[in-house]
């Protein structure tokens, strides 16, 4: 039997249709002919239907559609099993507030991140340039005025500098020059190449000196009139000083060939950072948990930096520094060095000085354990609020601490007292996370709150692409108005036109000890290769502008655009000249020196 509404299949004796709540029609008499059944009116047939159904059965609303309500059980079912889901999965996943806190300050200043000179001028490429490419670069300044009228009678006069390096082929130049009204007055030129040092100074002397520094040195130097005689007499080993230069020259070469340098930082640093646990060791030792407080966006964690950890740190990093066999290798061959020097040259007091690197090592590291434990005995925990925001990124700091002036001595030990240490430190960003930031120190005797120290100070600085501009100040305030100090710092460059102005200042109980300031145009300008900057002015005043000197100049570093070459002249061999030589040239050089100063009206 089927539903005569929506054909669902019935049981037998079903009064209502289980899909759709239909009343089932049940099986009336068998239909008379239209002969037999008698006329009726619609109205007597609507009153023969209604009596065929048993009052009892009429249901008095629409029974529950048993289907739908299955549908919304396992709906709710299924948020409720989400739900449980989500719950687990953020907790589950969210991350120790440690590592929240260590990763804020790990990304202060990320990897990857590029400064706004880097991005405009390609800062580092310049540098690296400058010493491992072909490259050339001066400054030159002038004097423009002075506040002072003995002075400001040789406005006009200058001074140049000026090198240029030719890796290529083993050659590089200087030059440094006294000029007047752009003129050469004097010049002292220095060139290098095949093993030879050559100096002149053309105005003065007519002489182009030359030194011979390849083989054969030490034979030159026992042959000279001059340095030989007198090495000799003053008891210098001249063969050891002509093996000891070889040895710097064949560093000097070797070092360039292979890119490498002694004492080279960032090399150190990898090896800290990959050889050394301290600063693992030292996030381990970090307490950190929320503390439920909220400010701008931000979640605070209270975090505890224990002096425990602060000392193990710095054992355990100055005994990777001390271990470091490049580092050690770096320092002993200077030591080294400097006691041979001492040596070649006489100084017989030097003779078996050098240590061997077991007792250099102990040495050093007994006047490390030293500092580390006057530290131990003086420093105490740290107490910081720290602020994260939204996007991981430390927004702000307030900590505080205390030192104790412990010396170890009981007698001036008792006499000590501490001193309160409370910091601050608010994060604003910009074009990077430090560009716009603030903070305070504040050092504090406990006994007495009118005596203390406090250090402020500000950064400010915008990027638009168009326009860099950086402004930065330091107060420093003590307990007295004469204990005072303010450092401020400005520049603006525009990136469209190259303009450019910067200045210094340094003031002291309210008076201005330094100020320095500059304005000009970067006019040329290829990012990491080569720039041209314009000093229109460079002004200088001192105590409150009691003195001010007026400079202009102008500034380049580029790719070497000339052939390097030898100084023109008569040629003198230093080592080989006799001493009625070095009185001709004395001489020469005393006249020609009075006639540069003459020219320049100096008397």
């Amino acid at each position: 039997m089927k539903c005569t509404n929506c054909g669902a299949e019935l049981e037998d004796n079903s009064k209502f249709c289980e899909a759709c709540g239909t009343p089932v029609e049940t099986d009336a008499a068998p239909a008379e002919t239209a002969e037999q059944a008698p006329a009726e009116t619609a109205e007597q047939a609507q009153e023969e239907a209604a009596k065929t159904v048993p009052e009892e059965t009429v249901p008095e609303e629409k029974p529950a559609n048993k289907k739908n309500g299955r549908i919304a059980a396992i709906a709710v079912a299924v948020v409720a099993v989400i739900a449980i889901a989500a719950f687990a999965f953020f907790n589950l996943n969210a991350k120790d507030p440690k590592e929240v806190v260590i990763a804020a300050f790990e990304n202060i200043w990320p990897e990857g991140q590029v400064s706004p000179t880097e991005e405009i001028f390609g800062t580092s490429e310049l540098i690296t340039s400058a010493s491992t490419t072909d490259s050339e670069g001066s400054l030159s300044l002038k004097l423009d005025s002075c506040s002072d009228a003995s002075t400001n009678n040789y406005a006009g006069i200058g001074v140049r500098f000026a090198g240029k390096n030719d890796v290529t082929n083993k050659k590089s130049a200087f030059n440094m020059g006294v000029t007047y009204n752009d003129m050469d007055v004097a010049n002292f030129n220095a060139y290098y190449g095949d093993d030879t040092l050559m100096m002149a100074v053309p105005e003065l002397i007519s002489k182009v000196f030359t030194l011979d520094l390849g083989d054969g040195l030490a034979d030159r130097v026992k042959n000279s009139p001059l340095l030989g005689t007198y090495m000799a007499d003053n008891g210098m080993d001249i063969d050891a000083l002509a093996v000891y230069f070889q040895e710097l020259m064949d560093d000097a070469v070797n070092q360039a060939e292979k890119g490498t340098q002694p004492f080279d930082i960032d090399a150190l640093m990898t090896r800290y950072r990959e050889g050394c646990k301290a600063q693992d060791n030292f996030k381990a030792a970090l307490t950190v948990e929320k503390n439920g407080k909220k400010e701008a966006n931000c979640t605070g964690y209270n975090v505890t930096v224990s002096k425990a950890s602060m000392i193990e740190f710095l054992k355990s990093s100055s005994e990777f520094f001390l271990q470091d066999e490049t580092l050690k290798h770096d320092f002993l061959k200077q030591l080294e060095a400097s006691v041979r020097m001492s040596e070649i040259m006489g100084a017989a007091t030097y003779s078996g000085a050098i240590q061997t690197p077991e007792e250099t090592y102990e040495q050093t590291k007994t006047v490390v354990d030293q500092m580390i434990t006057y530290l131990d005995n003086s420093l105490t925990d740290i107490q910081m609020v720290v602020y994260v925001d939204k996007k991981g990124n430390l927004a702000s700091l307030d900590g505080k601490t205390s030192v104790i002036s412990n010396s170890g001595d009981a007698a001036a030990d008792a006499a000590s007292k501490s001193v309160d240490v409370a910091f601050q430190w608010n994060l604003q960003g910009g074009a990077y996370l430090t560009q716009n930031m603030n903070g305070t120190l504040t050092l504090s005797n406990p006994e007495d709150e009118t005596d203390k120290v406090t250090v402020s100070f500000s950064r400010q600085g915008t990027y638009d692409k168009s326009t860099l501009t950086d402004d930065v100040t330091v107060d420093f305030n003590g307990s007295s108005a004469d204990q005072t100090a303010a450092f401020m710092y400005t520049t603006t460059y525009a990136v469209e036109d190259g303009s450019y102005h910067t200045a210094l200042e340094l003031s002291s109980g309210g008076s201005q000890l330094v100020k320095i300031s500059g304005t000009g145009v970067v006019d040329q300008l290829e990012k990491g290769k080569s720039l041209h900057i314009t000093i229109d002015e460079l002004e200088a005043s001192v105590i409150d502008n009691s003195l001010n000197i007026i400079l202009s100049g102008e500034y380049s570093l580029k790719p070497l655009e000339s052939t390097i070459s030898a100084p023109e002249g008569a040629q003198m061999d230093i080592l080989a000249a006799t001493a009625t030589d070095w009185q001709g040239v004395l001489m020469e050089g005393i006249f020609g020196l009075a006639g540069v100063m003459q020219q320049l009206g100096i008397q």
